[in-house]
């Protein structure tokens, strides 16, 4: 195992494990693993330690809502996981270095609420830094709080902006004068494990589900020459009950899948490079715990992969990547079924809102 590489778990406080248990968990982690390598009908006889099979991902429940600018999301995963995202938008000047793109800009906040293992910390967030310390107090994160929001937020970066599922340059209103910027604010309500997938599905949600104001450019109208964005108005926004509101230019819808991995051995003291490894889809915060490393697989319904989030912690053979490439496809695609689904019929509950408040003008 490389020495640079932290696992993203703390066994000596709040998050610790009792001996019984840790062997109880990699019991049932590593029997599954050798059930998969024979036949499939002994693999569905061994049960995770919460009633699952080895490759069965948690129940997931969304909730979505829709107002003028701006929309939510609601990820139930499973029991014991639930993330929140708010998506809204702004106005603003263009960067002076990227005058023809828009700005997107995505907030992670890990508070004691959604585990008494966090810590009241300052929310994390890729954008520029805001006043949220002066009104949360100091960053009193640890190193695994700090790991496990840079990673979410890294990953979400990297599926939605850089693997091309938002096209920044769609979000230019008049170039070199004004240009959107949206924000995704991601809040932890329940970690009960896979904090990062339910994340990834809430902010693809709220970003589906949103929808782009007409923008009225009479009032802010200035010469190019004499454009200042401290004395120009600011152009106004029309309520979507005099003009409909149009969606984001969004390519694909990428969600993604994380792995769980457990080596048979331990691989810090063993030399071995054979050993068996467990990848336990969609892992609880009690496997979490047990787990030497992770892997995380982001595509969209067409299978065209987006993200792989490796980082070591053992040794994954190429077959057994392919493997979980394969049950990551599946989980995938249901996903994706369930996100269309609920969209459809969350625009329908919007449409006949927006038909009511026309019918009442």
């Amino acid at each position: 195992m490389s020495s640079a590489y932290v696992t993203i778990r703390d066994d000596s406080g709040i998050r610790s494990l009792s001996t019984n248990e840790q062997d109880f968990l990699r019991s049932c982690a590593l029997k599954s693993a050798d059930n998969e390598e024979e036949e499939t009908s002994n693999s569905n006889k061994i049960l995770r330690s919460d009633g699952r099979r080895g490759n069965d991902v948690r129940k997931v429940r969304l909730q979505l809502g829709r107002w003028d600018n701006g929309a939510e999301c609601t990820v139930q995963w499973g029991v014991g996981t639930r993330v929140t995202s708010l998506c809204s938008a702004e106005l603003v000047p263009p960067s002076p270095d990227r005058p023809n793109e828009g700005m997107v800009n995505f907030t992670v906040d890990l508070s004691p609420m959604a585990a008494s293992s966090f810590k009241l910390a300052t929310a994390v967030s890729t954008g520029p830094a805001s006043n949220l310390s002066s009104t949360r107090g100091s960053n009193h994160s640890d190193q695994y709080q700090r790991l496990l929001s840079n990673r979410i937020l890294r990953c979400i970066e990297r599926i939605i902006l850089i693997g091309g599922a938002l096209d920044t340059e769609a979000l230019v209103l008049e170039g070199g004068k004004w240009v959107w910027r949206f924000t995704v604010a991601l809040t932890v309500l329940d970690a009960g494990g896979n904090i990062l997938d339910a994340c990834v599905l809430a902010a693809m949600a709220a970003l589906r589900h949103y929808r782009k104001p007409q923008v009225d450019l009479s009032s802010g109208e200035t010469s190019s020459e004499d454009f200042d964005p401290n004395a120009a108005s600011l152009p106004s926004m029309i309520p979507s009950t005099v003009k409909e509101a149009t969606p984001l230019p969004l390519h694909h819808t990428p969600l993604s899948i994380s792995f769980g991995l457990i080596p048979a051995d331990d691989a810090v003291n063993s030399a071995s490079s054979t050993s068996i490894v467990a990848a336990l889809i969609d892992p609880t915060d009690r496997e979490e715990l047990v787990q030497s490393g992770s892997l995380t697989i982001a595509m969209n319904v067409h299978s065209e992969v987006c993200l792989l989030d490796y980082g070591g912690g053992c040794e994954l053979t190429p077959d057994k990547l392919r493997e979980c490439w394969r049950v990551a496809e599946i989980a995938i695609k249901d996903l994706c079924q369930l996100l269309e689904s609920t969209l459809t019929k969350a625009d329908d509950q919007a449409q006949k809102e927006r038909l009511r408040l026309l019918q009442l003008q």
